[in-house]
């Protein structure tokens, strides 16, 4: 739920609360006539907003992207992890029903049509360079050089140039979900299948003189247990498949609170910044499972990490430096689950 709200000055310099007149309401793409086409345009330019909370980065190298069958691929990205990523969009749920295609089906197809992709010098091909010339951002005579130049140090600076298209990441988004898309989705999991399903909802703010929207951006899959969402197929944790490098299929890095729950890292342990910025003291702790408490205010995790960063999002694990053991939490999750 959304609302908004008032701050009122009251006796004795207090400041009270209050509901305001205005109201949220959710509504569709499509009542506001807005088309698929401007979501993604939209997260073309704003694809950060996906990952906020994510300890991996996204670049968007492709749109519209057309497969060996000629279906065309919404958006691709590729992460900081190296995997490709199909983002499939659709604007509200009723989009969905009226596709003979399920959504979820159609993201599979186009993500196996990548999974054979074995060269950055393909990927820019086939993919970015047309993404560059579609951007007007190089000259044509160059642009196998500027394209394989920029996803390798994308690459290089994510330490992920060795583990390019080692797997296939889908996000399916939309403004609200079939409770069947959900479900297969939940069951693809389990199975190994790295796919998310996010909302992005927008929401009318109706004053009495004017309107207003935002955009609500919910993670809906995966989250962190089986407490978070339990499908109807399917009751039971979220896992990630296996690195491929131990010989199978592509593993997440467990996050904070696995971490703490294991037992690697401890709630008030000390740690710092990596900054990039000078002169700041960037001394905080572990204040929570996804908090840390800096200058007696708690920011999550990738708050923090973004504060000391001339990037608005920036990959906390790789930042932050626990005291006692000298390391990132980049560097202990890794040794620690050997990945």
């Amino acid at each position: 739920m959304l609302m908004t709200f008032n701050i009122e000055e009251t006796e004795g310099a207090k400041k009270k609360i209050t509901k305001s007149t205005e109201e949220i309401s959710k509504v569709t793409y499509k009542k506001l006539g807005l088309t698929e086409e401007a979501l993604e345009d939209f997260l073309q330019d704003h694809i950060e907003v996906i990952t906020l909370e994510e300890d991996w980065d996204l670049k968007v190298i492709g749109k519209q992207v057309r497969n060996d069958a000629n279906k065309r691929t919404d958006l691709v990205g590729l992460d900081s992890n190296g995997s490709i990523v199909i983002i499939e969009i659709k604007r509200d749920e009723q989009d969905m029903k009226a596709r003979r295609d399920n959504f979820e089906s159609q993201a599979i197809r186009y993500a196996a049509s990548f999974a054979k992709m074995e060269t950055i010098e393909e990927l820019v091909e086939q993919v970015y360079g047309r993404f560059l010339l579609q951007n007007g951002e190089v000259d044509e005579s160059r642009i196998v050089e500027t394209g394989v130049k920029e996803i390798t140090d994308f690459l290089k600076k994510n330490d992920a140039l060795d583990n390019f298209n080692q797997n296939q990441r889908i996000i399916l988004i939309a403004s609200s979900f079939e409770p069947s898309v959900l479900s297969a989705s939940t069951w693809l999991l389990s199975q190994g299948v790295d796919i998310s399903c996010v909302e992005v909802a927008p929401h009318l703010i109706d004053g009495s003189n004017d309107k207003e929207y935002i955009l609500k951006v919910n993670k809906l899959l995966p989250l962190g247990s089986e407490d978070d969402y339990l499908s109807e197929i399917v009751k039971k944790e979220f896992t990630s498949a296996p690195d491929k490098k131990a010989g199978g299929k592509h593993r997440n890095l467990p996050r904070l609170p696995q971490m703490l729950e294991d037992g690697i890292v401890d709630i008030g342990d000390e740690i710092y910044h990596v900054s990039d910025e000078e002169g700041i003291e960037t001394k905080s702790h572990i204040h929570g499972p996804k908090e840390v408490i800096w200058n007696g205010k708690v920011y999550s995790l990738n708050e923090w990490g973004a504060m000391f960063h001339h990037k608005k999002k920036v990959n906390a694990y790789t930042r932050a430096v626990v005291v006692r053991y000298g390391k990132t939490l980049e560097q202990i999750r890794k040794d620690y689950y050997k990945l």
